[in-house]
């Protein structure tokens, strides 16, 4: 009997490890490509069982259920892979992107933050990290992940920073603007050419066609040294084609700066197609390479106090700022 016992642990000891490390993990490898995760992490555990600190293992048995949306197991995996090398720059990024499959974001930011320490050019980890921050609230630090992921070369952090810190320019200038995340503002629509850039922005739960409070971002590419009250004057004139009982106000302006700029007040009590009021408060900027035109409405005979106040010292934040290509 013990005979026996010793001749069958000799065969399962055989097939076991009659397959090389490389040729097990080959083999899973073709199993994940193909979906088949459980058989693939079978060859995995297969490999670990001949080398017991395989880290790549480890790291590919978390993948696997990730994708079989196992978090927990995907966790110890990648966690493990981590621990036999903790500069394995993928196990810490497939290690977030468990949290955040679960919708855990605040629980990834310490992952994500260990990685960019160790590596800030990691592929994607800025940008990432700050769909993270802005979905989070912390719009600025988002802003600041999304232009250092841009120096880098990430190309998808252009698109990002269009969409949640303003309008991107050409020669890396852009005006950022922070629109306040306790207003709970989205993107309504977004287009650029290659003379102009405009974004529109509304509440989450309002739509394009019914909003109570609009946002608009503009950028004319390549106009530069314009006179900030013609400026002014030119907006005013095409509103009153439209609404000719506009009134026009100025607020105030800087023209001292590197960047000029001017804030000024159009209200319209009614449009000859809509008889619905709308008030705006302008923020004009000249940068080096473009001309920014922004504004925020409310439909409303006029801007009330409070929100003209609020609305000035927004736009006074807007910055011009610039990075390489």
């Amino acid at each position: 009997m013990n005979i026996l016992n010793t001749f069958i642990v000799f065969v399962i000891a055989s097939s076991s490890f009659g397959q090389t490390v490389s040729e097990l993990l080959n083999s899973g490898v073709n199993k994940q490509n193909k979906q088949d995760y459980k058989e693939a992490i079978k060859d995995y555990d297969k490999a670990l069982k001949i080398d017991k600190d395989l880290e790549e293992a480890y790291y590919n048995i978390g993948t696997c259920k990730l994708a079989l949306k196992d978090f927990e197991g995907a966790i110890l995996s990648l966690e493990k892979a981590i621990e036999i090398n903790p500069k394995y720059f993928k196990a810490y990024y497939n290690k977030a992107v468990v949290f955040i499959s679960q919708e855990k974001y605040i629980e990834s930011l310490p992952t994500l933050n260990k990685l960019i320490e160790l590596d800030a050019t990691f592929p994607n980890a800025l940008t990432l990290r700050g769909q993270i921050l802005a979905q989070t609230g912390d719009k600025k630090g988002a802003c600041e992940d999304f232009t250092a992921a841009k120096t880098n070369g990430d190309k998808k952090a252009t698109e990002y920073l269009n969409q949640f810190c303003g309008n991107e320019q050409q020669a890396g200038e852009s005006l950022m603007l922070h629109w306040p995340e306790s207003e709970n503002w989205k993107i309504g629509s977004s287009k650029e050419d290659e003379n102009s850039a405009v974004m529109e922005l509304i509440h989450a739960d309002e739509k394009l066609e019914s909003w109570t409070e609009f946002g608009y971002m503009s950028s004319i590419k390549g106009v530069k040294n314009v006179d900030m009250d013609q400026a002014m004057n030119l907006m005013f004139e095409q509103t009153k084609i439209n609404a000719p009982k506009a009134q026009l106000t100025f607020i105030e302006k800087d023209e001292t700066v590197e960047c000029p700029w001017i804030i000024f007040a159009i209200e319209c009590p009614n449009f000859k197609n809509d008889k619905t009021p709308e008030s705006q408060l302008w923020c004009i900027v000249q940068g080096k390479t473009s001309l920014y035109t922004n504004f925020r409405a409310v439909k409303e005979v006029t801007i009330p106090e409070d929100k003209l106040t609020k609305w000035t010292a927004f736009f006074k934040t807007g910055k011009i700022v610039y990075s390489e290509e």
